[in-house]
């Protein structure tokens, strides 16, 4: 007979199912990430598997490919996840995929196949942080395999995430910001320099203040303040200063059909362009997020937990580098 028993993980709703070993005899023990009523159904499984003598001894899918496996999760990810996050998990999957040389059992990943994976993706000059996100996406992958019975253990725990001691927060200095618009606008792009200035006053994401996340009825001209759409679909609000009240109120007058008209990997590339036209070096459009948090707190205008609410930060941790 199976038991079953509530964990208290921090990682999610866990249940420890505890059943005797059909031939070991042994009492085993196994942590499922799922909810109670799923756990109940893996339960019931199991005590009938047990009895009917078709126990699957490996307590896995072996048949379940790494390919079947991420098809199953990307259907589940279009379903809950953003555009933009199901396009950097993939971006993860595919590198992944190539480093197997093509689709492979599922049991045969494990967690010496994690960390030569992850070896690999250092050797070949991949930042530790962006393998860290790699490896966190991965891990998140395999906890969906887990909570589907698809296999019995996360290859990802236990492998050390890399870890950048030191983060340097590149935001820029008030004389760039000054040279960067002065170069934008010698080229006649107005509109474009009025966005560049929006993102150093607001600390919005680049898709924030972009249609369709902002248009006017994200902007409360009387009550100073606009509401930007983050991570998760979740909402914030920032006040208007002085500086973006008059590119607003100037935007307004134009009877523009929406705030900010560009393509986002527009303004990714183009950003780039005046930064090298500009001589500024190190900057990325990231940056005028950055500056926005980085010039609150020097000028003492704002603490740093207001500054974390600003900026849509799930952590101070992560505000702590501004």
């Amino acid at each position: 007979m199976a038991t079953i028993k509530h964990l208290k993980r921090k990682k999610g709703e866990a249940y420890q199912i505890s059943y005797t070993h059909p031939k070991s005899k042994r009492w085993v023990r196994k942590t499922i990430y799922c909810s109670y009523k799923d756990a109940v159904k893996i339960k019931k499984k199991l005590e009938a598997d047990i009895a009917l003598g078709t126990f699957n001894i490996t307590n896995g899918r072996s048949d379940y490919s790494w390919c079947l496996l991420i098809d199953r999760y990307t259907k589940h990810a279009k379903r809950n996840k953003s555009e933009n996050t199901n396009k950097r998990e993939k971006n993860v999957t595919d590198a992944f995929y190539k480093f197997l040389s093509g689709d492979i059992p599922i049991s045969e990943i494990t967690q010496s196949t994690i960390e030569r994976y992850k070896e690999y993706r250092l050797n070949n000059q991949i930042r530790p942080a962006t393998v860290a996100i790699e490896l966190r996406i991965l891990k998140t992958i395999f906890y969906m395999a887990l909570k589907w019975v698809i296999v019995d253990c996360n290859p990802v725990v236990g492998v050390k995430i890399p870890n950048n001691d030191f983060v340097k927060v590149r935001f820029l200095r008030i004389d760039e910001i000054n040279i960067l618009i002065r170069v934008i606008k010698d080229e006649g792009e107005h509109d474009f320099a009025d966005l560049v200035l929006a993102y150093i006053n607001t600390g919005a994401r680049r898709s924030e203040l972009l249609y369709p996340n902002f248009t006017w009825d994200n902007v409360d001209m009387d009550g100073k303040k606009i509401q930007l759409l983050g991570k998760g679909n979740l909402k914030r609000y920032v006040p208007i200063n002085e500086s973006l009240l008059l590119i607003l109120d100037s935007l307004k007058k134009r009877n523009q059909s929406t705030p900010f008209d560009f393509k986002p990997d527009y303004v990714t590339h183009k950003i780039q362009y005046y930064y090298r036209k500009a001589g500024i070096k190190g900057a990325n459009l990231h940056s005028l997020r950055k500056t926005f948090g980085s010039l609150l707190l020097q000028n003492r205008a704002a603490d740093l937990y207001t500054v974390s609410r600003l900026l849509g930060h799930s952590s101070l941790k992560t505000t702590e580098k501004y």
